[in-house]
């Protein structure tokens, strides 16, 4: 029987929800602050030169409330939607749009004094657009009465062509006064069989509270955005862009809901009556809600193409581009497979969405989440579908980089060559250095992202993970402390405790980092698709007691969940029952299947992970050509030719040297091993301070470090141990104390399991004197 490979190297699936798998500094840390500005290819760009006026471009700026009435406040923004979506109805015209007129505003210098706009600001702002035609207005409550007043300026020469009023008593009549207005404004009659005054909304109170939701998810207060859009839909449930606003708020407070799809659907159907644009993005994030990734670029492409400056096709484009995980087959070799969509171009694409208007936070999310994975998913579509999941897809593709361009190949992990050549793809990324250049530009977008929204909630959360890979823990540590606002999505939620929990231990804060690790369990526990989160983070600190419902995830015949209910074991360190034999049994079946390389790749975990001088000879089939130092390493020693082994064990040390900012992958612990196995204990001690000194400040708590269940925190305690057993054994004391009080504190407070390891630490540490 096949072992679904795919599965098992990236175990993590599961996890993918929560670990896609944030008086200060504009960068959002403490004083002293920063004086470099952002720059690199995720800094905004530098503001081109107006374009040139064209008459047949209208731009609408918030209308004044004259008398001051505080149940007008509301409409002086309003206006500007009001009155685009009706003019946008008039084909043979160019409307800018409101979200773009209030970047416009917040753009041009001559509008920073506060206040209304005068007309040399409402000029400078249209003229920054290329607009040659200027609407400003003023809104005069008297009594119970409303007047509306459209002025309408030509950009070029100043001059007023001409004043409209309108004039209603009746408030749920505000809408049909300004399609009235916005007649008046073009002067010319609407195209035949349009209605004017109709937002998709009759109710004054809904489209009240559709504007207030709009604010809220512009700045990324979910909770508060969603709250507005169900009050309007409360009050109408037929206002498409009610819907479509709430199914991008279910977009990112909970992915896969299927209540956004629902209220995307919903948006496209009772959207007939909008603007033609309008119409596009609501059918666009329709096809996007259901997984139709194609059609929803190709609808937000032609967006772009129709009007280089809209912001929300930008973004939807980018969005869409990230998520499409179709793999096709490379148009040039039928045989290799490409991704259908670039990331590439989805960086393009929020990046200008950003360019256009910097605060606009909804942009930088994914350019973080592009940027900080290793790997990107695909799948192939299944006969007659339109749609399939990366999870179980088989296709994964490191992340890799050829200049300032990502570089994604997938590779179909249950092939004969995928184990290699993914692994022959992670070394040319760690080469390459690419982990760390994604990083710096992910680094340079979150400063971007705090200077345009330094109260930001997930601005400082993002600075604080870019910060805590790079290896700056203490930096990551003053921004996370910043992070005051408890409103959150549970997986963002999830997200935060991990790495507050991996800076904690870093920091040697261990009662932290259980109470954090038992809370990251309460929040996980219930959630199916992001229980294994907490339980694999929790056996760090030495909770093992969930361990076993990890095999849930694990398919295959018995041999195959016996061999990984005991990895788990072997990677914590912990003692375990018939281990080689399970092991044995493992790789003969799989070898008899899928050959001894295959068996190599997917018994790595108690392969690489267990000490060899345990083994006694007993080696399952090893793959001497391995892509993996590691197996090469151990494959060399398996063989126990001391000679052969020196030189291997040199040539992995000098690989170790040159992946001294990368991620530790594990490498530290074998390279222990390795030296132990030539009766060098020095060598060892070196190893392990190098993982302690060096490479534990870039390591992730769950970076993946061979398939199966084998994460890197999970190697922490362990390691510790093995330094200060070593040390001690060698005469460090300083080495040895602080090594002993380091695996102590992590798994000191642990559940029974782990206590007589725990014991001997504290008895070893006793007779140091620590």
């Amino acid at each position: 029987m096949k072992v679904p490979f795919s599965i098992i190297l990236a175990l993590a699936a599961g996890l993918a929800p929560a670990v896609e798998l944030l008086a200060q500094c504009p960068d959002g840390t403490p004083p002293p602050c920063r004086t470099a500005a952002p720059t690199g290819p995720a800094a905004p760009a530098a503001r081109r030169l107006n374009p040139p006026l064209d008459d047949r471009t209208w731009i609408v700026v918030p209308f004044e409330n004259v008398t001051r009435a505080p149940d007008m406040d509301w409409l002086e923004d309003a206006s500007v939607n009001l009155l685009y979506l009706d003019m946008s109805k008039w084909r043979d015209i160019k409307v800018i749009d409101d979200e773009r007129v209030a970047d416009l505003i917040r753009d041009v210098p001559e509008t920073h004094g506060g206040g209304n706009l005068t007309l040399q600001s409402g000029i400078a702002v249209a003229k920054r657009a290329g607009a040659g035609r200027l609407v400003m207005g003023d809104l005069l409550k008297v009594g119970s009465r409303t007047q509306v007043v459209g002025k309408v300026f030509d950009v070029r020469t100043g001059q007023r062509l001409r004043t409209v009023r309108q004039e209603t008593a009746n408030p749920d009549s505000i809408m049909v006064a300004f399609g009235q207005l916005a007649r008046a404004v073009l002067n010319v009659a609407p195209p035949a069989g349009t209605s004017l005054g109709t937002v998709g909304t009759a109710s004054v109170g809904a489209y009240q509270a559709y504007i207030a939701g709009v604010g809220y998810l512009n700045r990324w207060i979910l909770d508060s955005a969603h709250t507005q859009f169900n009050n309007a839909l409360a009050l109408d449930s037929t206002f498409a862009l009610a819907h479509y606003k709430l199914a991008l708020v279910y977009g990112w407070e909970s992915p896969g809901d299927p209540e956004g799809a629902r209220h995307a659907n919903l948006a496209s159907r009772l959207g007939t009556s909008l603007p033609s644009r309008e119409r596009s993005l609501l059918g666009g994030y329709a096809s996007f809600a259901n997984n139709r990734w194609a059609d929803a670029c190709r609808a937000f492409e032609a967006l772009t193409k129709t009007d280089s400056t809209d912001v929300e096709a930008w973004y939807n484009l980018g969005e869409c581009s990230y998520h499409d995980v179709v793999v096709v087959p490379d148009p040039a070799d039928s045989t290799r497979a490409v991704f259908r969509s670039s990331w590439n171009t989805s960086l393009h694409a929020f990046r200008k969405a950003l360019e256009l208007d910097p605060t606009y936070h909804l942009a930088f999310q994914h350019i973080q989440d592009a940027l900080l994975v290793p790997v990107r998913n695909g799948c192939r579509l299944p006969a007659g579908e339109v749609t399939c999941t990366a999870q179980a897809g088989g296709y994964l593709a490191v992340m890799r980089r050829s200049g300032d361009s990502l570089v994604t190949v997938p590779i179909l992990t249950s092939s004969t060559s995928g184990a290699d050549e993914y692994i022959r793809h992670t070394a040319e990324a760690k080469q390459g250095k690419a982990r760390r250049r994604n990083l710096e530009e992910a680094r340079r977008a979150a400063e971007a992202w705090l200077a345009s929204g330094p109260v930001q909630r997930r601005a400082k959360v993002a600075y604080a993970r870019i910060l805590l890979r790079l290896g700056d823990v203490e930096a990551a540590d003053s921004v996370a402390r910043q992070v005051t606002d408890a409103r959150t999505s549970r997986v963002d939620g999830a997200n935060f405790l991990m790495d507050r929990i991996e800076i904690a231990l870093k920091r040697g804060a261990w009662a932290q980092a259980s109470s954090l690790a038992d809370s990251l369990r309460n929040m996980t526990d219930s959630v199916r698709t992001a229980r294994n989160l907490g339980t694999l983070v929790s056996s760090v600190v030495g909770r093992t007691a969930g361990m076993p419902s990890l095999l849930q995830s694990v398919q295959g015949p018995p041999w195959v969940k016996e061999y990984f209910g005991v990895q788990i074991r072997a990677v914590l360190g912990l003692p375990v029952d018939s281990l080689f034999e399970k092991e044995a049994a493992f790789a003969k079946s799989l070898t008899a299947a899928q050959g001894s390389s295959r068996a190599s790749t997917l018994s790595a975990g108690s392969l690489i992970f267990v000490d060899p001088r345990s083994r006694s000879g007993r080696w399952p089939p090893l793959d001497t050509a391995s892509s993996d130092p590691r197996v090469v390493l151990m494959s060399v020693l398996a063989a126990g030719d001391s000679t052969r082994s020196r030189r291997a064990l040199a040539v992995f040390d000098s690989i170790v040297v040159t992946q001294e900012d990368e991620p530790d992958n594990g490498l530290s612990m074998v390279g222990a091993f390795g030296h132990l196995m030539l009766a060098d204990t020095a060598g060892a001690v070196a190893a392990l301070l190098r993982f302690r000194d060096v490479t534990w400040r870039h390591t992730s708590i769950l970076d993946q470090v061979v398939a199966g269940f084998a994460f890197a925190g999970m190697l922490w305690p362990r390691t510790f141990l093995l330094l200060g057993d070593l040390a001690a054994a060698t005469g460090k004391r300083e080495v040895a104390v602080d090594a002993y009080r380091r695996f102590i504190g992590m798994w000191g407070q642990g559940e029974p399991e782990v206590q007589p390891l725990v014991a001997r630490a504290r008895e070893a540490l006793a007779k140091l004197g620590g």
